[in-house]
């Protein structure tokens, strides 16, 4: 429990409930406005305001219901906030609910000018620009625009101080109407909540109206479903099929390292010539970063893959030295084309038009991300352990010892673990 002061200067009282209650569905806090901007009336005010609060918590347990509660303390709050001094020096305001982000227009003895009132599209433009100014990633950037716009223009509120807990439940509830994943949904909701805590730090608001709003519904698969892995049939179909052949030598690569790899489609397809080294008497892919356009997703994705040995009979050490003799820098002729620098969107493009003239129908076929979702699962039926799993695709490890104490695992240790993949083809 305790008193703070919103950026206009208006005093609240704060009390977080028990861990306990929290677990079972409750807030992680109440937080009440005491309608004045002068400290010793605050101080008076937040005495009674907590110790009728606090009462109320104290009788309720974790089989209690949840909207009774939030009732009984809404009627609490107004009550008690019925019966301040109306003879003080301050402007009664009505009375605002429990939880509430609406802005207060309360003048006190304090000279202190409100924050000036910032408009949603405004505040979205400033979010943008410090997102971009951080060398966030221009694909991450147009999506939290794409989906912060989205729920700023179903809001019906024009400035961000408008926008309450009250409309962040309704958006969530048009999110559930809108028939989007449960995936989808929580990204567009983790969006928002970004955007107002951006908000809040810049005291646009005093408290973000997002906090505590969730996706409720489960997804109906579990998380290891979410993506369709290949099956062998699909599999024979991709790689056995006479037009496989006929799509370049590049493109049956490309294919065949995401198979026997468990990387992701864009880090195959920036590999260069030099990434492809030899060391412990074998070879391996050196996941990497460098100034000419290449990138990983994050710091763990900067790993040594072992090189398969399903992909030294293929030829790839033959492919690779005529890369070299070339004079090619890539191991593939693909470059980021669009503004978002994407490696894979070529290839993604060529892969879908070939899926479609093998008969694989959209929306009824897996992806080339499947390919990394196939090798993982087919590391977790070998029984691999997780931390070796987690450093050959480029997962962050579990566990703080291992994560941040640990070390690397030697590349004949890997290799072991990644060469039980096989494929019956």
């Amino acid at each position: 429990m305790y008193l703070f002061r919103a950026p206009n200067c208006t005093y609240y009282t704060r009390i977080c409930l028990p861990k306990k209650l929290r677990d079972n569905g409750f807030p992680f806090d109440l937080k009440v406005s005491l309608l004045t901007k002068n400290r010793q009336l605050a101080s008076e005010r937040n005495l009674t305001v907590a110790a009728r609060l606090k009462d109320l918590i104290f009788k309720t347990h974790t089989q209690s219901c949840v909207e009774a509660f939030k009732a009984s303390s809404d009627a609490i709050i107004k009550e008690t906030r019925c019966g301040f001094d109306s003879n003080q020096h301050h402007k009664e305001v009505s009375v605002v609910p429990v939880r509430s982000a609406e802005r207060q227009d309360v003048t006190s003895t304090v000279h202190r000018k409100d924050p000036p009132v910032v408009s949603l599209k405004a505040a979205l433009d400033a979010f943008v620009e410090s997102k971009k100014l951080q060398n966030v990633r221009p694909l991450t950037v147009h999506q939290l625009d794409s989906r912060v716009r989205h729920c700023i223009n179903l809001l019906p509120v024009d400035s961000i101080d408008a926008v309450t807990s009250a409309h962040a439940l309704l958006y969530r509830d048009q999110l559930l109407r809108e028939g989007r994943s449960y995936k989808t949904n929580k990204e567009y909701l983790a969006a928002a909540f970004q955007f107002f805590k951006y908000a809040k730090t810049m005291n646009y608001i005093a408290i973000n109206p997002f906090d505590g709003i969730k996706i409720d519904n489960k997804p109906r698969k579990p998380s290891s479903a979410e993506r369709d892995r290949w099956s062998v049939k699909n599999l024979k179909l991709f790689f056995k099929s006479h037009k496989f052949t006929e799509q370049g030598v590049e493109f049956r690569w490309i294919s065949w390292v995401l198979l026997y790899s468990g990387m992701r489609p864009s880090e195959v397809c920036q590999l260069r010539v030099s990434d492809i080294k030899e060391a412990d008497g074998g070879y391996y892919f050196a996941v990497n970063v460098d100034d000419e356009g290449k990138y990983v997703k994050n710091s763990n994705s900067i790993r040594k893959v072992p090189v398969h040995g399903q992909l030294i009979k293929l030829g790839l050490l033959e492919y690779l030295l005529t890369r070299k003799s070339s004079g090619a820098n890539n191991l593939f002729s693909y470059e980021p084309k669009n503004i978002f620098g994407d490696w894979s969107k070529a290839y993604i493009n060529k892969m879908t038009k070939y899926q479609t003239s093998i008969g694989m129908q959209p929306g009824h076929r897996p992806t080339s991300y499947g390919f990394r979702h196939t090798f993982i699962d087919e590391l977790k039926q070998k029984g691999i352990s997780e931390i070796i799993t987690a450093e050959i695709v480029g997962h962050k490890q579990q566990g703080i010892t291992y994560d941040r104490y640990g070390k690397q695992l030697n590349l004949k240790e890997l290799a072991k673990a990644l060469n039980k993949v096989t494929f019956k083809l």
